[in-house]
Formats: structure tokens, C-alpha cells, sequence
């Protein structure tokens, strides 16, 4: 699959999901999907957390020391909304909104179950 399919059955099979991306580290878009009148720029969302993304990184360090510190996913959660955010290799990371009611758990088994398809399409 392509990285455009992919990211449309992720969004497609998550209830209340609206958008998703693979991102540069830089924040620069690689592919997107957004269903229709989503609303929601993942870029201006993907370049704002990548230096809090970044920053998490140190802390998952201190918490972990020597062993596999590194960070995997993280979940921003407003009264409105909510991004995911999944790490996909040292330059590349998903990111998906999703709105208050959306179903964030469904979002994290599909992307864990598509995850080497998606590492394979980098």
C-alpha cells in the first residue's frame, strides 16, 4: 500500500478520527489524508510538536537511563480534540487528529498492526 492508503484506512477505521500524516522530523508533510471538511492543518501541528517532541525524548531518557528509553507515542488531549502522535523511526513520525468522542485506542492497535508496512514504505 501506499503511504496515502494507508493513512486513509487508519482514518477510515477509527471513529472519530479526522486526519493523519507521516512527517519528516522537520515537520515537513510526507503524505497526508484528511477526510473531508476536517478542518485541521497537521502540518502547523507536526513543526510545533517536534520541539516538544524532541524536549519528551530527554525525559523519557532520564526516566529510563541505560535501558530503551526511547519514546514511542505521545497523546495531546483538549476539550476539543485530540492528536496522536507515534514515532516511526529517528526521522519520521505519525501523526493523527482525532475529535473529543474519537476512539484513540482503535487509532494506536491499527497503528501498531500497520506499523512495519508503514516503516517499509520510508
Amino acid at each position: 500500500m501506499t503511504f496515502r492508503e494507508i493513512l486513509q484506512s487508519l482514518v477510515d477505521q477509527t471513529p472519530g478520527a479526522l486526519a493523519a500524516a507521516v512527517m519528516a522530523g522537520d515537520g515537513v508533510a510526507i503524505d497526508e489524508y484528511a477526510r473531508p471538511g476536517a478542518g485541521v492543518d497537521l502540518g502547523a501541528i507536526a513543526i510545533e510538536f517536534g520541539r516538544i517532541f524532541h524536549q519528551s525524548q530527554k525525559v523519557a531518557d532520564a526516566l529510563d537511563g541505560s535501558r530503551d528509553g526511547a519514546l514511542a507515542e505521545m497523546l495531546l488531549v483538549t476539550g476539543a480534540s485530540q492528536v496522536f502522535f507515534r514515532q516511526l523511526d529517528e526521522d519520521s513520525f505519525l501523526v493523527m487528529a482525532l475529535d473529543a468522542t474519537g476512539l484513540v485506542g482503535k487509532a494506536r492497535y491499527l497503528v501498531r498492526v500497520l506499523l512495519e508496512e508503514i516503516r517499509e514504505a520510508l
